[in-house]
């Protein structure tokens, strides 16, 4: 009978004559070997040797494997033997012995697998080279656990520790025992000590059976390592389900978790090829930090209202939140509910198919590097995914921005609060404002001044002479102050005096800005023209508008005619350059500070007025941005509007 090869020569082949390739040729791998040989003389094959020490287990294993099943093995045995085994590996014997094996496995479990797995996840299936990477590692135990000396030399890593400990303390049920904090990154049971690993013990035999106490994200983080390396369970479908029921049990009382979690349930589900389950935690989507809202919008497919406000914060565009929101936040909120509830209904009605004017298709391909800052004992390194992505339309982004500010608007008006911010109401249907007025007062979502009416702040006025509704911007020459104020009950006409001494102030304030933004003398009949000239000691800053709709206010307590001709050329060119409504500040102030004008001052002389005519400042610092007041946007489009006309 041959003898078969014994993993202890291989060794020893290896440490001392691995430079000539005796290891290699003892187990068959001759061309390697040769090149081992033939490459002697330089002195590299000895040390190729010694790292090849490390393959020694592996190659004894597949040996052990093939020569099991080659035909001289089958030869040496009599035909007595080979009769018995096919006998003992008849089909229906191995089913039965599969079943007796998992209801063994089953008595020692201490919490009941298929309660925790989803119904959604049922189907999933391990992946054969998984459980054979954790079978090979049960075995090295067995192999440890032997009286007899085993010559074994192993490569460990944290990663791989991780994986032994791991399967060590699987069965490892918990007793009661106190909470001891842990706050460790890429958590291992090394970085335990005793009490916590008792308590980390407790704390997930009560998680496995629903009963999910308060602990540290350490400990949970810990859990979920062994989820995904299937070192505690090597069911796909129960760790899957554990990772969802972690998920939606810390979510709110851990909030980091979630960033992690969600992101590893769609790499477990990527690495089982679940495309479309995997979309669910993100595949395809945005950022973590905005939204995959195609899956969202799918969840909430007939009633778009309970979506979250925080979803719907993500995707709101171009808005400063006002003095009045924060004061009225929750109201606005409830009126944005509402409001995208009318929405639906009114488009069901129409016949509009909302998924197809928000979301729109696009064809990606991605690699995913999956697992990443985890603690994983298995190469998975990356997947190329090809995938359908739902991403929001333009007009998706255009059409929730219009909601909302519409939902300020009402929520105001059902205040009492005649002040309205600026909303694109053309992108809604015809009367939706007023219908959702009379939902918020039909349903009483919250306390409303009855004496409500939609009223606009601004409203457009046409005149055939303008003469009749005051003077145009600035007043005639010949008004003086007097007469401004004989005139401020009747017609609201302002103009601004100053006195020598002031003009001087204001010319050498202003000179840098005079000396870029000054246009050249135009003729007197044209609209633009701006005349500086002493008239008794009076400055008269000069905006001529020519006849056209003109603004007048509903809110009798701002003006925004008076705010205008209050105005200097320069403010004017300055505010005008807030075409985006906000510009970074650090940019505004190197702009002004290069004309020798300290910023602050320069805006505060521009608020002081907005205070003056409109009872409000006009130009905001929101974080790292100047912001032009969201209430008063009209006004810089008034100022847009004049210098096209």
């Amino acid at each position: 009978m041959k003898r078969g090869k014994s993993k202890t020569v291989g060794y020893i082949l290896a440490l001392f004559f691995g430079g000539l390739g005796a290891h290699l040729f003892y187990y068959g791998k001759y061309l390697r070997g040769i090149l081992y040989l033939a490459f002697s003389w330089t002195g590299i094959p000895i040390l190729l040797g010694w790292i090849d020490m490390f393959f020694i287990h592996k190659w004894h294993q597949q040996y052990l494997e093939s020569h099991k099943n080659s035909p001289e093995s089958l030869q040496e045995k009599p035909l007595q033997s080979i009769t018995s085994r096919v006998e003992k590996t008849r089909p229906e014997e191995v089913e039965s012995e599969k079943s007796v094996l998992s209801d063994r496995e089953n008595e020692m479990m201490f919490y009941r697998e298929e309660e925790i797995i989803l119904p959604e996840y049922a189907h999933l299936k391990t992946p054969s080279y998984i459980k054979e990477e954790i079978q090979q590692i049960k075995k090295s135990f067995k192999h440890k656990d032997l009286n007899r000396p085993v010559i074994e030399i192993s490569f460990h890593t944290h990663e791989t520790y991780f994986m032994e400990d791991s399967i060590k303390y699987a069965n490892q049920m918990g007793v009661k025992t106190e909470f001891v904090p842990l706050q460790v990154h890429w958590t291992t049971f090394r970085d335990l000590d005793e009490k916590q690993k008792k308590w980390y013990f407790y704390w997930r035999h009560q998680t496995l059976k629903g009963n999910y106490l308060d602990t540290d994200l350490s400990y949970v983080i810990l859990f979920v390592y062994e989820l995904i390396n299937y070192t505690f369970n090597q069911n796909a479908a129960f760790n899957v389900s554990m990772m969802v029921r972690l998920q939606q049990a810390y979510k709110e009382r851990i909030p980091n978790l979630d960033r992690y979690l969600s992101e590893w349930i769609r790499d477990m589900l990527i690495e089982l090829n679940e495309v479309e389950l995997a979309r669910k935690w993100g595949l395809g989507a945005e950022p973590y930090y905005q939204t995959n809202f195609y899956q969202i919008f799918k969840d909430h497919e007939k009633d778009i209202g309970p979506i979250p406000i925080k979803e719907w914060q993500k995707v709101i565009r171009g808005y400063s939140e006002t003095n009045f929101f924060e004061m009225n936040k929750q109201k606005v909120y409830a009126t944005f509910k509402e409001a995208l509830k009318l929405f639906q209904k009114i488009n069901i009605e129409e016949g509009f198919d909302l998924e197809k004017a928000w979301l729109e298709q696009k064809k990606k391909t991605a690699t995913y590097y999956l697992f990443k800052s985890a603690v994983i004992g298995r190469n998975v390194g990356s997947r190329v995914i090809e995938y359908t992505e739902y991403v929001p339309t333009e007009y998706f982004y255009n059409e929730i921005t219009a909601l909302f500010r519409i939902s300020e608007n009402v929520t105001r008006l059902c205040n009492g609060v005649k002040r309205q911010i600026q909303a694109n109401e053309e992108l809604l249907p015809p009367g939706f404002k007023k219908r959702l007025l009379e939902e918020m007062k039909n349903k009483k979502v919250y306390e409303i001044d009855e004496d409500v009416g939609i009223k606009s702040r601004f409203s457009h006025v046409v005149t055939d002479k303008i003469e009749e509704k005051g003077s145009r911007i600035p007043p005639k020459p010949n008004e003086t102050l007097e007469t401004k104020t004989a005139n401020n009950d009747s017609n609201k006409s302002w103009i601004t005096e100053l006195d020598g001494k002031q003009v001087e102030v204001l010319k050498r304030r202003h000179q840098a800005f005079l000396s870029e933004f000054s246009s050249d003398e135009q003729d007197e009949d044209k609209s633009t023209e701006r005349e500086i000239k002493p008239m008794s000691n009076v400055e008269k800053t000069k905006l001529d508008i020519p006849e056209r709709p003109t603004i007048t206010l509903s809110d009798d307590d701002v003006d925004v005619e008076g705010f205008l001709s209050s105005l200097t050329e320069e403010e004017i060119k300055f505010i005008s350059t807030f075409s985006s409504k906000r510009r970074r500040i650090d940019v505004v102030n190197d702009e002004i500070r290069d004309k020798g004008i300290p910023a602050a001052v320069f805006i505060n002389e521009i608020n002081t007025k907005a205070e003056e005519y409109l009872d409000d400042v006009f130009i905001e610092q929101i974080g790292d941005d100047y912001v032009i007041n969201e209430e008063l946007v009209c006004v810089l489009e008034e100022i847009e509007r004049s210098k096209t006309i």
